[in-house]
């Protein structure tokens, strides 16, 4: 691994460690899908939006599996890193709290969960908010208790840490649920056998507040809940035992700092510049955009003057379809279980170029210029494994920058009802040329690129790798010039490759349509009939496709990423995301007649 990328996962483990999302034969899918209405309740409570509903719910980070929570972190952390990573406390207040966790000793057994799954506007100190985050008629709260309760049905709980006023009322709250007692502010004495015969209880202050200028009080309080720990520990030397490749130190050293969150928390391809201990991003456009700004880059881009081709622009609902009970601001809802779960530890290391002696070159050498603590990324969509056509595709556009899957934008949008057309729906892999962006270079500048032995070999490698565990191959599609040249260097021996124009190239539909004809004559495998007929027009990416979490309006509406521009060039900094209007122009759905009750009577108690 090249150090000009490597620093840039310092103390995160290695890029091809990953979350593939919740196991699908639990529970947790089912639970986190029945999200209450949060914007129908925050306007019937409150009469206006309260919620930053834009970019989807924020659900949890760390271990949903079995027997591997002995940590529990309840808080209301979810600004906007936390909004494109699809993982709660990701940003600067969850990089404070993984450096608390490492002190102690707990490097992997923990899982944050939020009062809330969507940020906030304004405080929570207003009286109908915090009815609705705690009021046991709310359904925010009922949900909630749901999700906290299959935490305990699941694990053995040691340690519960509440992150601020709001987290400290919700144990308070999830105390009483279960017959118990608490006070917020002195969380630690609480009898938390009612949780679990083992669970002891904590509050710390939000570290939000050191940037409102109490940085004294968050130290001084992060260090008494230290020395609370510390003296459990030393009453009973077998609870709260570290990870295996945990050192708790003592309460005494504590200094106040932050910790990278680890890649195995993050979905596959989430760009390492999330995470990396600090805020990366910003909000802008009204809420209707995301800027992810570089290692070099500026929060709001301040004494940088950045635009984008987009501007604010629209994006249409083209191709968009989802299924009853759906919204376009959240994860699947009716379908729950789709989602892409990863391509496993073998492909993933390869993907990443994490096969020893193969790792990828240094791209920025080789010329590319896009800042290298974006990372590598978006380099495969689909499966690997069982594939029955294999695309290699050159890059188009820069939604894979933000959805972590290759192709995710306006190109790959189209290629879907092209696929389909051949009888491919699911047994597909779609490998992008190159893990870096290098939409701004010249064609001779990628050429450069691909041609090192390097990266061809990483492909070479990935390709004898799908073909070995794929019996069905039938063909491979080279979509582009830099992926006609590649292929030829790169195709397993056998196996048809047929090449076509990239969308939006002259002339590229009826290239399509001399694709179809041609893989009609190879008699490939299908999914299901084909019609081999195509007409042009935008589908969406299927939610299988995607990493947990992602909204539904991700992925459909055509390209909505954009790369910033200063002094006319392309910015190797600067990065955005945009919701599409028509999302941004929807009302809050109908409040069903249960959560109408329910916002009836949190008006009275608010």
């Amino acid at each position: 691994m090249e150090a000009t990328y490597s620093q840039y996962w310092e103390g995160r483990g290695q890029p091809w460690e990953y979350d593939p999302g919740p196991a699908r034969n639990r529970r947790w899918p089912r639970l986190f899908a029945q999200t209450p209405n949060y914007r129908g309740l925050g306007k019937a409570v409150l009469g206006r939006e309260k919620f930053r509903w834009h970019f989807g719910p924020m659900h949890y980070r760390g271990r949903l599996t079995d027997d591997d929570v002995r940590v529990l972190i309840i808080g209301q952390e979810g600004a906007q890193d936390e909004s494109l990573s699809g993982r709660s406390f990701t940003g600067g207040t969850g990089a404070r709290m993984q450096y608390l966790l490492n002190h102690i000793g707990i490097t992997r057994s923990y899982l944050f969960l939020n009062t809330f799954l969507y940020p906030i506007f304004g405080q929570y100190s207003e009286p109908g908010i915090r009815a609705l985050g705690q009021d046991p008629a709310s359904p925010i709260v009922q949900q909630r208790t749901a999700i906290l309760d299959y935490v305990l049905a699941r694990n053995q709980v040691h340690l519960v840490i509440a992150v601020g006023t709001a987290a400290e009322e919700t144990a308070v709250s999830w105390l009483e649920h279960h017959g118990g007692h608490g006070r917020p502010s002195r969380l630690h004495e609480a009898d938390g056998t009612v949780l679990g015969p083992i669970t002891r209880l904590l509050g710390v202050i939000h570290p939000g507040a050191a940037a409102a200028g109490s940085a004294r009080a968050v130290i001084t309080d992060f260090t008494r809940a230290l020395g609370q720990i510390e003296q459990w520990r030393e009453i009973d030397s077998t609870w709260l035992p570290p990870d295996p490749d945990g050192q708790p130190r003592p309460a005494s050293t504590y200094r106040y700092r932050s910790a990278p969150i680890p890649f195995r928390d993050l979905p596959l391809g989430t760009t390492w510049r999330l995470g990396r201990g600090g805020t990366s991003s910003n909000r802008k456009d009204g809420q209707r955009s995301i800027q992810l700004f570089s290692a070099d880059g500026t929060y709001n881009n301040r004494g940088q003057q950045v635009s984008y081709p987009f501007g604010a622009g629209g994006g249409d609902d083209e191709g968009y379809r989802d299924d009853p009970g759906d919204v376009p601001y959240e994860p699947a809802v009716g379908n729950y279980g789709d989602y892409d779960r990863g391509p496993g530890s073998r492909f993933a290391r390869l993907f990443m170029g994490g096969e020893p002696g193969h790792p990828w070159p240094d791209f920025t050498a080789l010329g590319a210029t896009a800042h290298p603590s974006l990372g590598y990324g978006a380099v495969h969509r689909g499966r690997p494994r069982g594939a029955k056509v294999v695309v290699l595709a050159d890059q188009h556009g820069h939604d894979d920058l933000f959805s972590g899957r290759a192709l995710s934008g306006d190109a790959g949008q189209h290629l879907q009802p092209f696929l389909e057309a051949m009888g491919i729906d699911r047994s597909y892999l779609i490998l992008r040329v190159l893990p870096v962006d290098t939409d701004d270079l010249r064609a001779a500048a990628i050429r450069a690129i691909i041609d090192d032995d390097r990266v061809r070999a990483i492909y070479h490698l990935i390709l004898a790798e799908v073909s070995t565990v794929s019996p069905d191959l039938g063909a491979i599609l080279a979509v582009g010039p830099a992926s006609g040249r590649l292929i030829d260097h790169v195709a397993p021996a056998g196996v048809p490759v047929v090449s076509m124009k990239a969308y939006g190239q002259r002339n590229w539909l009826a290239s399509w349509h001399g694709t179809l004809a041609a893989i009609e004559s190879l008699g490939t495998a299908t999914d299901a009939p084909a019609s081999f007929r195509y007409d042009g027009r935008r589908g969406q990416i299927p939610r299988w496709d995607l990493p947990y979490g992602t909204p539904r309006w991700r992925g459909t509406c055509g390209d909505r990423a954009a790369r910033g521009r200063q002094d006319g060039s392309p910015s190797p900094d600067y990065y955005k995301l945009l919701l599409p209007r028509w999302v941004d122009q929807l009302d809050p759905e109908p409040l069903s007649p249960a959560e109408r009750m329910a916002a009836d009577r949190l008006r009275t108690v608010s």
